[in-house]
């Protein structure tokens, strides 16, 4: 799921890329429409601070420069499957801690980005989580969201004028979600109708009709 999202996210358009992950984890994310993606990593192995002799793998570590001037902005993220609660403290302050320790204040604005595994009260999940990081000592920056809000956000770029070539991305982007069961239905009722005009001799085949 990761590799299939944020695999094809990433032949995007950094501005396109930047603006769904705005709108997908809101704020505090910033609202800047300059953006370029310096690197995109998967399942980084980092040095464990917190565990002796650990390593910690968050799912997608991405850097970008935001705004002119460029600000630097760097995102965590920690993806889960599901929408049933599976997100952990502990994990959050290994991988916060452990990037810290690795890159020290050099001046970055960085985010834990999690998405999925949030339960159906994501503000209140956040919150609980938080707290628990900030009991284990550590207090980060956390942007979250449910993979349905990344689906809201792909479609809401979709009513944009885009490239085939964007296009084609983003419905590779929702067929994955979907495949995850991730997916806007359409009701019959909403369908396009084809309007056929009536044919008078059908309704006299309909007459002989026995």
């Amino acid at each position: 799921m990761t590799a299939s999202v944020f695999g094809r996210l990433a032949y995007l358009d950094d501005e396109v890329l930047w603006r769904i992950m705005r709108r997908t984890f809101g704020a505090p994310l910033p609202d800047l429409r300059v953006a370029e993606l310096e690197n995109i990593a998967f399942w980084p192995k980092w040095t464990d601070a917190i565990e002796d002799d650990g390593k910690v793998e968050p799912d997608v570590f991405l850097d970008f420069k935001l705004g002119d001037p460029a600000t630097p902005v760097r995102l965590i993220v920690e993806a889960k499957l599901w929408k049933h609660p599976s997100q952990a403290a502990r994990q959050w302050a290994r991988e916060w801690v452990a990037y810290q320790d690795a890159n020290g204040d050099d001046g970055h604005a960085v985010f834990l980005c999690a998405i999925g595994g949030l339960g159906r009260k994501i503000d209140e999940t956040v919150e609980r989580i938080a707290a628990e990081v900030s009991a284990l000592g550590h207090e980060i920056k956390v942007a979250a969201a449910g993979w349905d809000n990344l689906l809201d956000a792909l479609e809401a770029e979709r009513l944009k004028p885009m490239s085939r070539a964007t296009t084609r991305i983003i419905d590779d982007v929702v067929a994955a979600l979907g495949l995850a069961d991730y997916q806007h239905l359409k009701l019959p009722g909403g369908m396009a109708r084809n309007a056929r005009p009536w044919n008078p001799s059908a309704s006299a085949a309909l007459r002989d009709f026995k």
